[in-house]
Protein backbone atom coordinates (compact mmCIF):
# COMPACT_ATOMS: atom_id res chain seq x y z
CA UNK A 1 0.00 0.00 0.00
CA UNK A 2 1.40 3.43 -1.10
CA UNK A 3 2.00 6.20 1.79
CA UNK A 4 -0.07 9.21 1.53
CA UNK A 5 3.03 11.64 0.25
CA UNK A 6 3.49 9.16 -2.61
CA UNK A 7 -0.35 8.46 -3.58
CA UNK A 8 -0.23 12.63 -3.30
CA UNK A 9 2.86 13.22 -5.78
CA UNK A 10 1.28 10.72 -8.33
CA UNK A 11 -2.19 12.54 -8.38
CA UNK A 12 -0.55 15.40 -8.69
CA UNK A 13 1.26 13.91 -12.01
CA UNK A 14 -1.97 12.29 -13.44
CA UNK A 15 -3.65 15.69 -13.32
CA UNK A 16 -1.03 17.55 -15.07
CA UNK A 17 -0.54 14.88 -17.52
CA UNK A 18 -4.21 14.95 -18.26
CA UNK A 19 -5.43 17.46 -21.14
CA UNK A 20 -8.51 18.66 -19.39
CA UNK A 21 -6.92 19.53 -15.85
CA UNK A 22 -3.00 20.13 -17.26
CA UNK A 23 -4.20 24.26 -17.49
CA UNK A 24 -3.51 23.49 -13.38
CA UNK A 25 0.00 22.34 -13.86
CA UNK A 26 1.64 25.99 -12.78
CA UNK A 27 -0.87 26.55 -9.49
CA UNK A 28 -0.12 22.58 -8.61
CA UNK A 29 3.26 23.97 -8.91
CA UNK A 30 3.12 26.89 -6.52
CA UNK A 31 3.63 26.97 -2.97
CA UNK A 32 4.19 23.48 -0.93
CA UNK A 33 1.71 20.46 -1.27
CA UNK A 34 2.25 18.55 2.08
CA UNK A 35 0.95 15.59 4.33
CA UNK A 36 -0.25 16.31 7.87
CA UNK A 37 -0.43 14.14 10.84
CA UNK A 38 -3.29 16.84 12.60
CA UNK A 39 -7.07 16.13 11.95
CA UNK A 40 -8.77 18.53 9.81
CA UNK A 41 -9.52 17.88 5.95
CA UNK A 42 -7.69 19.99 4.04
CA UNK A 43 -6.85 23.39 3.48
CA UNK A 44 -4.56 26.27 1.58
CA UNK A 45 -3.28 29.55 2.61
CA UNK A 46 -3.61 31.10 -0.64
CA UNK A 47 -0.44 29.37 -2.35
CA UNK A 48 0.58 26.43 0.21
CA UNK A 49 -2.22 23.22 -0.09
CA UNK A 50 -1.72 20.57 3.50
CA UNK A 51 -3.88 17.34 3.27
CA UNK A 52 -4.40 15.67 6.68
CA UNK A 53 -2.98 11.70 6.74
CA UNK A 54 -6.24 10.43 8.41
CA UNK A 55 -8.50 12.24 6.14
CA UNK A 56 -6.49 10.88 3.23
CA UNK A 57 -6.44 7.34 4.51
CA UNK A 58 -10.16 7.12 4.13
CA UNK A 59 -10.20 8.00 0.98
CA UNK A 60 -9.34 4.71 -0.98
CA UNK A 61 -10.71 6.05 -4.26
CA UNK A 62 -7.47 7.94 -6.25
CA UNK A 63 -9.99 9.52 -8.26
CA UNK A 64 -11.57 11.20 -5.43
CA UNK A 65 -7.89 12.10 -4.20
CA UNK A 66 -7.26 13.93 -7.27
CA UNK A 67 -10.85 16.12 -7.02
CA UNK A 68 -9.99 16.63 -3.44
CA UNK A 69 -6.28 17.92 -4.84
CA UNK A 70 -8.47 20.15 -7.76
CA UNK A 71 -10.39 21.41 -4.88
CA UNK A 72 -7.41 22.99 -3.02
CA UNK A 73 -5.60 24.12 -6.05
CA UNK A 74 -8.99 26.32 -7.63
CA UNK A 75 -9.34 28.14 -4.20
CA UNK A 76 -5.37 29.02 -5.25
CA UNK A 77 -6.31 29.81 -8.96
CA UNK A 78 -9.20 31.82 -8.26
CA UNK A 79 -7.43 33.56 -5.43
CA UNK A 80 -10.22 33.15 -3.16
CA UNK A 81 -7.80 34.00 0.34
CA UNK A 82 -6.86 37.24 -1.23
CA UNK A 83 -9.61 38.16 -2.79
CA UNK A 84 -12.21 37.56 -0.23
CA UNK A 85 -10.63 38.21 2.95
CA UNK A 86 -12.52 40.49 4.26
CA UNK A 87 -15.11 37.93 3.79
CA UNK A 88 -13.30 35.13 5.51
CA UNK A 89 -12.67 37.26 8.95
CA UNK A 90 -16.49 38.68 8.69
CA UNK A 91 -18.21 35.55 8.32
CA UNK A 92 -15.27 32.45 7.85
CA UNK A 93 -18.25 29.69 7.52
CA UNK A 94 -20.08 31.52 4.99
CA UNK A 95 -17.16 32.95 3.28
CA UNK A 96 -15.61 29.40 3.06
CA UNK A 97 -19.25 27.52 1.54
CA UNK A 98 -19.86 30.05 -1.25
CA UNK A 99 -16.11 29.71 -2.04
CA UNK A 100 -16.34 25.67 -2.30
CA UNK A 101 -19.50 26.57 -4.19
CA UNK A 102 -17.67 27.96 -7.23
CA UNK A 103 -14.64 25.32 -7.00
CA UNK A 104 -17.08 22.43 -6.91
CA UNK A 105 -18.94 23.94 -9.58
CA UNK A 106 -15.94 24.06 -12.07
CA UNK A 107 -15.04 19.98 -10.90
CA UNK A 108 -18.52 19.10 -11.53
CA UNK A 109 -18.23 20.83 -14.99
CA UNK A 110 -14.15 19.11 -15.51
CA UNK A 111 -15.69 15.58 -14.66
CA UNK A 112 -17.88 15.78 -17.49
CA UNK A 113 -15.30 16.25 -20.00
CA UNK A 114 -13.07 14.00 -18.37
CA UNK A 115 -13.40 10.29 -17.44
CA UNK A 116 -14.83 9.08 -14.10
CA UNK A 117 -11.54 7.45 -13.09
CA UNK A 118 -9.35 10.26 -13.63
CA UNK A 119 -11.49 12.91 -11.15
CA UNK A 120 -14.56 12.52 -9.20
CA UNK A 121 -16.17 15.21 -7.11
CA UNK A 122 -15.54 14.58 -3.35
CA UNK A 123 -18.65 16.44 -1.89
Amino acid sequence: MLDQETRLKRSHIMLMKNKETSWYSGIMMMGKSEVSDAEFTAYTDGVNKKYSRPFMSKIKDDAKLRGLIMHENLHVALKHIQRCGDLFKENPKLANVSADFVVNDIIHNLFKRVNKTTLYLLI
